[in-house]
């Protein structure tokens, strides 16, 4: 074999051992490198080696630093086997490691009540997603007698539509929960009580983007679920325009922060509902990067701020005092605005015209969309942008004498500012590579020389129309934001009131019900209860029937 046909070899599979064979079910543990798997590992690679140089310096006052290391790095090792994974059930364990060790990383800090409770919501969460997923791993095993993604590829075209269906639509189900879609999203938000190593690792590049790789490796049976593709990108495109609408009026860094990573996977849903699933994942790609540069950038500031808040209205003035973490949140900003030249434009304007491509009624919705998404990701970029460095400062002096730069968390800073800028040129090479193992339309290709202009350049006229107007709007018309409007968003249209209210209140009151009447009541007087009453009275019983039989025996010697 020469180098070059061994370099074309794309897909390629590792098996390193049986893990159990029944039957005709045979689930191996095996590492699959094809071209999806190793696109996704670039990122996850790159970024877990940045922000555990990055976590060095942030946590160098905690006492339990090396801990925390070591919980980042077995991470990496679980994220890893997610991505490289051979078969659905080696999928489901990274899948489920990762959960579990976010909510470990999130409630790092023990001692802090509010990180406890977010992370036991995260996690709580999270498990819903699992449910669907282990009831999908069931219906595959039981549908195709085979849990590998080859076997089951080549299988779909020939089973039934409705068990497809709902294959797709459980798949969905438990990618929305991790990817922190509308619906199942109030996780993501409270997750940044954790430290920000970990909010940019963990919430921005690798560990949310999992639902997403799980739709993408699901593809060829959501190919053949037109209906699921339909919804799929309907709840992109309204999980990304709400989740802009209530970033706007966040006061919290790191939870604008959260509130774009949502809208990000957002735009991969839609690009995934419009079946340009190679551009979902190039955007996965590319979003790593900048999303983690931007949390550094804030856990730069906060580091640097004696008391550590996250409320940009305390900040303010900061650019003298930090030039170097204002030039990166620049960067990583404008990336994410995707400004021309920038990667975020590269991976992000094509979706956003792929869906005004498609030339049908849901993709010129989702078009306006996505649209107004990105117009709203300008305007709160530079919303965090403006409060933070170009305001008037809201601190005290001695407050300010304290403000530092680290060198050591300046390093990979400085890398990922070089992917966020230059990453996005090598385009058609990785979505070229995708095509080898993904299902594809070419539509984008289709859209790149179709498209009238004001289309293509929408997005980022709004973006930079708007984005000036709301500094105008602030240096001069801050009252204006004193409306019923503003305090919806900015409660996050009340989702958690609703989530409490109308699910969680209702399922206590049913499981103390259930609790009373059930465990404490018919199953103990049936159950543990009743056999120890049954033993007891042993005794009892046989004497009455001893006293019975000799009655009765007594009886017929009579007659």
């Amino acid at each position: 074999m020469n180098y070059l046909t061994y370099f074309n070899e794309i897909n390629m599979t590792m098996p390193t051992g049986t893990w159990m064979s029944i039957g005709d079910l045979d689930v191996n543990f095996g590492i699959l490198t094809d071209s999806l798997s190793m696109v996704v590992i670039v990122p996850v690679g790159i970024v877990t080696l940045l922000v555990l140089f990055y976590a060095i310096d942030y946590m160098k006052d905690d006492p339990n630093r090396n801990r925390f290391l070591m919980i980042l790095s077995v991470f990496a090792m679980f994220m890893t086997i997610l991505v490289m994974s051979e078969n659905y059930l080696m999928m489901f364990i990274g899948w489920e490691f990762v959960g579990i060790i976010s909510y470990l990383l999130m409630s790092f800090w023990s001692t802090r009540i509010a990180a406890n409770k977010n992370a036991l919501s995260a996690v709580l969460l999270n498990r819903m997603g699992d449910t669907f997923f282990v009831i999908c791993l069931g219906t595959m095993i039981t549908v195709f007698h085979a849990l590998d993604f080859d076997t089951m590829s080549l299988m779909t075209p020939h089973m039934d539509t409705y068990m497809l269906n709902m294959l797709a639509l459980l798949t969905l189900l438990a990618s929305t929960a991790k990817s922190a879609q509308l619906g199942l999203h109030a996780w993501l938000l409270g997750a940044m009580e954790g430290p920000t190593p970990v909010s940019s690792l963990l919430h921005a590049a690798t560990m949310v983007c999992s639902g997403v790789f799980v739709l993408v490796r699901s593809s060829f049976i959501l190919e053949y679920t037109p209906s699921m593709l339909l919804t799929m990108l309907w709840l992109g495109g309204v999980t990304t325009l709400m989740s802009g609408l209530m970033a706007i009026t966040s006061n919290d860094m790191k939870r604008v922060m959260a509130l774009s990573t949502m809208s990000q996977l957002a735009m991969m849903m839609l690009a995934m509902g419009s079946s340009a699933y190679d551009l979902a994942i190039y955007h996965l790609y590319c979003h790593a990067f900048f999303k983690a540069l931007l949390f550094m950038s804030a856990g730069s500031i906060m580091h640097s701020y004696i008391s550590e808040s996250q409320d940009m209205r305390k900040y303010g003035g900061l650019l003298t005092y930090t030039p170097y973490s204002y030039t990166t949140m620049l960067m990583a900003s404008l990336s994410l605005m995707a400004m021309p030249g920038l990667s975020g434009y590269y991976s992000k304007d094509i979706i956003i015209e792929t869906l005004y491509g498609s030339y049908n009624i849901s993709g010129y919705m989702m078009f306006y969309m996505a649209t107004a998404s990105a117009s709203l990701t300008a305007i709160y970029s530079l919303r965090v942008s403006y409060l933070t460095f170009n305001n008037m400062p809201n601190g005290s002096r001695y407050t300010y004498s304290q403000v530092h730069e680290s060198l050591w968390m300046a390093m990979p800073m400085f890398m990922l500012s070089i992917y966020s800028m230059y990453l996005g040129f090598g385009r058609d090479s990785v979505v070229f590579d995708l095509n080898m193992s993904l299902p594809h339309t070419n539509a984008w290709m289709e859209t790149e020389y179709t498209l009238p202009a004001i289309v293509k350049l929408l997005p980022l006229m709004l973006g930079l129309s708007l984005s000036i107007s709301l500094v105008i709007v602030y240096e001069y018309y801050y009252k204006m934001f004193t409306n019923s409007t503003y305090n919806y968003l900015n409660s996050r249209i009340y989702y958690d009131q609703l989530l409490n209210n109308l699910i969680i209140r209702p399922t206590l009151k049913l499981g103390g019900l259930l609790n009373t009447n059930v465990d404490n009541g018919l199953l103990k007087v049936t159950g543990n209860t009743g056999a120890s009453r049954l033993l007891n009275s042993m005794n009892m019983l046989m004497i009455i029937n001893i006293i019975y039989m000799f009655i009765v025996n007594t009886y017929y010697f009579m007659r």
